[in-house]
């Protein structure tokens, strides 16, 4: 394949994947230790990653993107892996990557989708953790937190029907337990209704550009992604969650979903 005037072509070896991050991998295997059924899926196959297109993140401008998504086989769909870039100036640096006073961090998060049928309409919910951390000496524990915002799945007038997450989550001891455990290193955890912030064409194949790779991309399907559970920022190495904080998102899942299945009646079109 050659380039012509008036149509661009490139030779199959340089349309490629965007650019790829190999904290991804690390992550995915990770989480297949723990015990989690997940498989690390191919950049653009679905459309929740290009909220954050995944830009190589290089020079100087600061930015998200996408650094990788996994399909999860249990109460939790996918997980995608996001990389914040940040760049500051500061009249205290001796100078920095890109010129003086210039300094650069990253900061990282996992963002957790549940997935439903098209039929399905969910909404407001929209809650998060506020948190009481006991500060010691050597070692912090939490020692209260409380889910805080709007906890219903529909618009139904307050107890006409049980769709009040809050209650539900509360409800689950297992989960309060799991959650004293992992709030002080996953600190402030939200759960909301998922809107797409771009708008992706599943009916022709695309070729992009991304820095300096060219790439096709064609989302196989529609993740119909509709709940979204997501933490605060954080430094790399708090992104491999342990066991229990990996439990702890799989038991929010499950509640939201098993609510969502009962009060499948009133949330179908």
């Amino acid at each position: 394949m050659r380039v012509s005037k008036g149509t661009l072509q490139y030779p199959d070896s340089i349309i490629s994947s965007t650019v790829e991050d190999k904290i991804a991998k690390k992550v995915h295997k990770h989480l297949m230790s723990l015990g989690l059924d997940c498989k690390l899926l191919p950049d653009g196959t679905m459309d929740f990653e290009y909220d954050y297109p995944r830009s190589s993140l290089d020079g100087p401008n600061p930015g998200t993107a996408s650094r990788g998504v996994m399909r999860v086989n249990d109460s939790i769909d996918y997980i995608d892996i996001l990389k914040r870039k940040t760049v500051t100036k500061s009249e205290f640096a001796p100078g920095g990557m890109y010129g003086m006073g210039i300094a650069e961090g990253t900061t990282w998060k996992m963002r957790y989708f549940i997935s439903f049928p098209s039929d399905v309409q969910i909404g407001p919910l929209n809650i998060g953790t506020l948190t009481k951390v006991l500060k010691g000496r050597f070692n912090s524990k939490v020692e209260d937190f409380i889910w805080d915002g709007y906890g219903k799945l529909t618009t139904l007038p307050p107890g006409l029907i049980q769709d009040d997450i809050i209650a539900i989550l509360n409800a689950d001891k297992k989960l309060h337990d799991l959650m004293m455990k992992s709030l002080l290193k996953e600190r402030i955890i939200t759960v909301s209704v998922y809107t797409p912030k771009a708008k992706v064409s599943y009916e022709y194949l695309k070729i992009v550009k991304d820095d300096s790779y060219w790439y096709k991309y064609k989302p196989k399907k529609e993740s119909y992604a509709k709940i979204l559970i997501t933490t605060d920022w954080k430094s790399q190495k708090d992104l491999f969650i342990d066991k229990e904080a990996l439990e702890m998102y799989q038991r929010i899942a499950a509640n939201i979903k098993g609510t969502v299945d009962k009060l499948k009646y009133h949330l179908t079109n």
